[in-house]
């Protein structure tokens, strides 16, 4: 588990969005790039009318490989050529996405990494990356932490000493194809950390916001939102080559992210943060 503490500079009367990005895989035909585009342009368009922008990596930025690829690719039984060729591939997609994020690399927090990551194999082609992770690769060029293939426990802390949003992030596993299964599995993932005020987890594309508020003795009600981090991947593309989603039948989610928005706010003579998600 990764565990750090974020200085957010917000003033009285600004909003901050904290918005998580993953599951985009941006190597794939599947992947929405216009939308990638867009989303770039809507931060951008927060920071111009004021606002903050703060965001978190969750993971599978990229398609390629899997587990079981990550097996074969790093097991010697492929030549030194066929190694460097993949090298190059995949730096030539992962500088692509860079380019596209780089207007608003500022605003990362820390990337996660997901299913699908890769790991650079000659130096040739990798220099100092060699048997470094793709992902690691991605914050180095973001300029963000790198919180690895864990759980993030991430708080943000604000100017007044008492104005603070823990938030539990994990990239995810496993499936569920209804709503009910998808709410269920990021609500038992919020038992790990119950007083984390935001609890986010992607891997299944789910775009959602569930309320998960509860009591404190000391501190009274805590206000508390389990959510669907969203996609990027689109499921059924017209034409006769099916993709992932539609060869096993998957459910389509609903494309793009959650956004929380957050104030601090003074009642009396206290302090506090307001926040709001929606999906």
């Amino acid at each position: 588990m990764v565990k750090r503490t974020y200085h957010i500079p917000l003033s009285p009367g600004q909003r901050l969005r904290y918005v998580p990005f993953g599951d985009v895989h941006w190597d794939t035909p599947e992947c929405d790039r216009p939308r990638v585009k867009r989303f770039v342009k809507w931060v951008q368009e927060r920071e111009a009318a004021g606002e903050m922008v703060r965001i978190s990596g969750q993971g599978d930025y990229l398609d390629f490989g899997s587990p079981s690829e990550r097996a074969l690719l790093t097991s010697g039984k492929l030549h030194e050529t066929t190694n460097a060729k993949l090298d190059r591939a995949h730096l030539r997609d992962l500088k692509e996405l860079v380019e596209v994020l780089r207007p608003i690399k500022h605003t990362f927090l820390g990337l996660l990494t997901g299913h699908h990551e890769y790991v650079f194999t000659t130096r040739g082609v990798a220099g100092d990356w060699q048997g470094r992770s793709s992902d690691r690769w991605l914050a180095h060029e973001l300029g963000c932490d790198y919180w690895g293939n864990g759980i993030a426990y991430i708080r943000m802390q604000f100017p007044p000493r008492n104005c603070k949003l823990d938030l539990l992030a994990w990239h995810g596993a496993g499936g569920a194809q209804t709503p009910g299964g998808r709410v269920q599995k990021r609500i038992r993932v919020s038992e790990i950390a119950p007083t984390a005020h935001i609890v986010v987890v992607g891997h299944d594309n789910a775009k959602l916001v569930y309320p998960r508020s509860g009591l404190d003795y000391d501190h009274g009600k805590i206000k508390r939102y389990v959510l669907g981090s969203g996609s990027f991947q689109r499921a059924y593309l017209e034409g006769e080559e099916a993709g992932y989603a539609e060869r096993m039948g998957l459910i389509p989610a609903d494309l793009g992210v959650v956004v929380v928005d957050i104030m601090l706010e003074q009642r009396g003579k206290q302090w506090r943060v307001d926040f709001h998600a929606s999906s």
